[in-house]
């Protein structure tokens, strides 16, 4: 099995552009105090552009502007699976400013797969909300002559590490390995640093297949770019809905989502927490941003401050369980 080799360097360098980041939006906003927000809020997004939460992120942003008044300004922050960003937003200042996208993988997974990561969720950050919910979709180049799930894995069990699978992110990866596993196929596995330059890689054949989220892979399926073949959800996709699961396609009890959300640095104020979730809660039940989510394949899933928290521990510890039985292994 292949190993994420990240440069040691990758956290210092993105601290550095994180306080130049920080020095242009002082600049183009007034100083902090006085009724919030007063300023634009800097939302970063620990991973490149191009992927799922880059995606969610630009599709709320404009929603996000309007109802607070203040620009939501995104920082990608991409590199060591999404654990750079996310550590940058544990030592941001607590003011309400600087928020971060919490990714399942970066949050729930990586912290089992890396030796060591430089934050705790549950110390570092004040959780806000959940913002969508989404599957994961099966899909192959269409250089490979496989039509069902069943096909592929009869060609992959019949050429043994004649096929690379690729992922964007560590629940990708894990999802991946242990499916893999489960059908005894032996695949190589090629990371990269979000699900955007996995999904270039996957259209340009450098990979053969990938789990993928729903913004990155509906549009290049619609387009004949590449074929999709089952879901890793329980239910089948409204968007989709023509895919099976992969229960039905004979891994039973084989079933697998991602999610995003949106947190905070640790003491961050109560009433700021409480207002962004009030807000974003109200974007995610009915507006044209949720409406726009839906159609790209993600669910919208608001959830107050105290229940979005209590979820990322069940996920941490779930995955936890998944890592160790699947003896998967990250190093930075």
């Amino acid at each position: 099995m292949k190993k994420w080799i990240a440069p040691v360097a990758a956290l210092a360098v993105s601290v550095a552009l994180s306080s130049q980041f920080s020095e242009a939006a002082e600049k183009a906003a007034p100083s902090a105090g006085g009724a919030y927000p007063n300023k634009s809020i800097r939302l970063i997004v620990p991973f490149p552009p191009g992927g799922g939460t880059d995606l969610v992120s630009r599709i709320l942003q404009p929603a996000v502007t309007s109802a607070l008044g203040q620009q939501m300004l995104i920082d990608n922050r991409g590199g060591a699976q999404g654990t750079s960003g996310t550590a940058i937003g544990a030592k941001a200042n607590p003011d309400g400013y600087t928020l971060i996208v919490a990714e399942i993988g970066a949050t729930a997974v990586a912290p089992w797969m890396y030796d060591q990561v430089p934050f705790d969720v549950a110390r570092d950050f004040a959780p806000i909300t959940m913002l969508i919910e989404q599957p994961y979709i099966v899909s192959v180049h269409p250089s490979v002559p496989a039509k069902t799930l069943a096909d592929f894995i009869k060609l992959a069990q019949a050429k043994p590490n004649s096929f690379n699978f690729g992922s964007g992110n560590v629940t990708s990866h894990l999802a991946q390995e242990v499916f893999y596993q489960t059908a005894k196929v032996k695949i190589t596995h090629i990371p990269y640093r979000g699900s955007g330059p996995a999904m270039t890689a996957a259209l340009g054949g450098e990979v053969q297949t990938l789990f993928s989220g729903p913004g990155a892979a509906i549009p290049q399926i619609r387009a004949g770019k590449i074929r999709a073949l089952a879901v890793t959800t329980a239910k089948r996709t409204r968007e989709l809905p023509e895919l099976p699961t992969l229960d039905e396609s004979g891994y039973k009890g084989f079933a697998i989502s991602g999610w995003y959300g949106l947190m905070a640095p640790a003491k961050t104020p109560q009433p700021i927490i409480t207002q962004l979730n009030s807000v974003f809660t109200k974007i995610l039940s009915g507006s044209d941003a949720a409406k726009q989510l839906s159609d790209r394949g993600y669910d919208p899933t608001p959830m107050a401050p105290e229940a979005f928290g209590k979820f990322m521990q069940a996920e941490y510890q779930r995955w936890g369980k998944a890592v160790k039985a699947a003896g998967v292994k990250a190093t930075d």
